[in-house]
């Protein structure tokens, strides 16, 4: 029943299954061919083994100079993690400040750039330049005090596309809880629906399920729809596991479905649970990472970002999707996400009311 009155509902498949196609095949225009939104960078600097010399100077104010910057964001890490994040794609440039170079000889600074995205290493390359030119001026006014190595690395191509879509998966599965489901239960109890199902033989709580059911599946189907017509016509790369990503997409499905199950109970009319849901939807589709790095948000809203719900939902599915990366060390945020859930299923058991 709840499927044949979705199925009759045109606006309820508009919005379930045509608008993700609509919304994948207008990021894929925009997106689908750019390049990486930000630059990643890593300074690796001379082992510190002794008293820091010249070299270790230089690493310092490349390092001060590159985080002052405000596309790059500057990673910590050692050279070994740095390459291989570089060859996976989530490296833009890492630097190497060699030892002391033999007395007469212009100190020695390694560039890697990855030989699959020239066009954004050329980038980095050129604001490489500019800093280092500025730290020689500011050590001795000499110009060219410092060497600059280039070397390309191979390494796999992700586009921004590639970014946005485990972010639009998220975000979808987010927008059904909050916006669908929360119109939809206070609509039935609008309409007195629900006051009819108590009149019936039929079982209340089996007819609570079945919405549950209808509207994971629905979720689960706007995930796949997204995912497909990423993955085959804009050929977006997946290299991770795929059922690690429908897993994670069941997980938040559940859990924004009980959150707009919690709302519905919370507003007098359909139109004020609409109005709640998109109070609570468009900051976190703005503020979780959905379309850019969390990195670039002002460091004032970042406890902000951390504490939103769709915020580890984005994060896992993207490190997922575009690393491969395991779910270990995601688990904490994905505890989070699971308490979201368990405490909107305790608000819509104690306010649910049948009319």
């Amino acid at each position: 029943m709840s499927f044949r009155i979705w199925w009759r509902d045109r606006g309820s498949v508009f919005w379930g299954v045509v608008f993700p196609l609509l919304l994948m095949g207008l990021i894929g225009s925009v997106f689908g061919r750019a390049d990486s939104l930000q630059l990643t960078v890593t300074v690796v600097g001379p082992a510190p083994d002794g008293a820091p010399g010249p070299a270790a100077g230089v690493a310092r104010a490349l390092q001060e100079a590159m985080r002052a910057i405000p596309p790059v964001r500057l990673v910590d890490e050692p050279l070994d993690r740095a390459l291989e994040q570089l060859r996976r794609g989530n490296r833009t440039l890492v630097i190497e400040v060699l030892p002391e170079a033999p007395p007469g000889q212009r100190a020695r600074v390694v560039a890697y750039i990855d030989r699959s995205r020239l066009q954004t290493g050329e980038a980095a390359l050129a604001v490489l330049r500019d800093v280092l030119a500025r730290i020689e001026r500011s050590m001795t006014g000499v110009p060219e005090l410092l060497a600059l190595e280039t070397r390309a690395v191979s390494g796999e191509a992700f586009s921004m596309f590639d970014f946005l879509l485990p972010g639009v998966m998220a975000m979808s599965i987010m927008q059904t809880g909050l916006m669908d489901v929360t119109w939809t239960i206070a609509e039935y109890r609008d309409q007195r629906i629900l006051k009819r199902v108590l009149a019936t033989p039929f079982h209340p709580m089996a007819f609570l399920l079945g919405l549950l059911v209808r509207f994971t599946l629905v979720t689960l189907l706007q995930a796949v729809i997204i995912l497909a017509v990423g993955v085959l016509v804009f050929k977006a790369k997946v290299v991770g596991s795929l059922a690690t990503l429908v897993g994670l997409a069941a997980l938040g499905a559940g859990v924004f479905l009980t959150m707009g199950f919690a709302i519905s109970t919370l507003a007098p009319s359909a139109e004020s649970a609409s109005m709640i849901g998109s109070v609570i939807n468009f900051p976190m589709m703005f503020l979780s990472g959905t379309f850019w790095p969390k990195e670039i948000i002002p460091e004032a809203m970042q406890p902000v970002v951390r504490a939103l719900p769709l915020t580890p939902l984005v994060d896992s599915m993207r490190a997922v999707a575009v690393e491969g990366a395991h779910l270990g060390p995601y688990a904490g945020g994905l505890v989070y996400l699971t308490a979201w859930g368990l405490v909107a299923l305790a608000v819509a058991a104690w306010r649910f009311r049948w009319e």
